[in-house]
């Protein structure tokens, strides 16, 4: 059977302007009862006749008049009521009081618990901002530990990934290069000579023949000079990053009589560079179409020998360069120059001595 449920009632909440109703009512209500109970005290008052006892006597009575005594408040009937509603009157007024006390009373616990209220909320909303850059914090440093975890996963895998590599190396067979150096005797070279700067860890090539090329090209005019000065100095063209600049002198004690001949030759020669941006290092050096690769297949080791001037700075790349020139039984001079020496020749120079 169904049973339809009594609605819940709700709390009765202090309001006050319910309280100041009732104030206002009972104020209301004061002021009626003392304005009924003037009116009709002196409706009393003026009904009541007052007569003197010694000069009044009746005038149907011979009798000796009877002294009469003057009334009182006391005697009046609605005395007590009066009393009792000022009495009424007070209790209210008192009452009346003690609420307007109590009033101002909660006036001023509702201003202090409102100013509260409003601490409380800022710092509810301070601590709200704290909590939310707190779990900003703690999101960040969650990312950062995730990283991390990452991190520490590719770095563990890479290590299981070398351990094996290393394991399958230990395993595999071991592959042997066989080197092969020339035995530590040297002797002059006699055959045409390929000239290589190593320098700055970089290796170029020097371009001889194009030089002596030009040379000859202009001994004609060089023979016609030297009758009439006994040396001549003069500088080539640019070749690649070099040039060349070489000497001719006419010999002492040769020259005849007037339209006779004279003896003349080369005395000297230094290969100067043009450009400080030169050669290749190891890596393309060593690379199929490099210049040093087409100039390295391009000889012929019955008949070209590789002189390499080589500079402090570059003796590895000289070392790997010679051993590559090895490999090819190609005959190697190394020509070690210090800092600040030009790559140079004459007439009194040492020749090359190749291995």
């Amino acid at each position: 059977m169904y049973r339809r449920r009594r609605p819940k009632r709700e709390p009765i909440v202090f309001g006050f302007d319910s309280f100041l109703d009732i104030v206002a009512n009972v104020i209301g209500i004061i002021i009626r009862l003392i304005l009924v109970t003037w009116v009709g005290a002196r409706s009393y008052h003026a009904a009541m006749e007052w007569v003197d006892p010694q000069t009044h006597t009746s005038p149907m009575h011979t009798s000796p008049t009877r002294e009469r005594g003057t009334p009182k408040i006391s005697d009046d009937p609605l005395h007590s009521q009066v009393e009792t509603t000022k009495s009424a009157a007070e209790a209210v007024r008192a009452r009346l009081l003690e609420q307007l006390r109590r009033l101002e009373l909660a006036k001023t616990t509702t201003t202090k618990t409102q100013a509260s209220v409003a601490q409380l909320r800022t710092e509810a909303l301070k601590l709200d901002n704290e909590r939310k850059e707190l779990e900003d914090s703690l999101e960040a440093k969650e990312s950062v530990s995730q990283t991390a975890t990452q991190s520490m996963k590719q770095l563990e895998e890479r290590s299981q990934a070398l351990i094996k590599e290393m394991q399958a190396l230990e395993k595999s067979p071991l592959k042997k290069k066989e080197l092969r150096y020339h035995t530590p005797v040297s002797r002059v070279v006699q055959a045409e000579e390929v000239f290589f700067e190593c320098r700055g860890g970089k290796v170029t090539f020097i371009d001889m023949p194009a030089f002596l090329h030009e040379v000859r090209r202009d001994m004609q005019d060089i023979s016609e000079l030297l009758q009439k000065e006994p040396k001549i100095t003069r500088t080539t063209a640019a070749v690649g990053p070099f040039r060349l600049r070489y000497t001719f002198e006419r010999e002492q004690g040769i020259l005849s009589a007037p339209g006779g001949g004279f003896r003349y030759g080369l005395s000297g020669w230094t290969v100067e560079p043009v450009t400080s941006q030169r050669g290749e290092d190891q890596e393309a050096a060593l690379k199929p179409n490099s210049q040093f690769r087409r100039m390295a297949d391009a000889l012929d080791p019955n008949q070209s020998v590789a002189t390499i001037w080589v500079y402090p700075d570059s003796f590895e790349l000289f070392r790997r360069l010679r051993d590559f020139l090895y490999e090819r039984d190609i005959e190697v001079a190394g020509r070690p120059l210090p800092y600040g020496a030009d790559i140079a020749g004459s007439r009194k120079g040492t020749r090359s001595r190749g291995q």
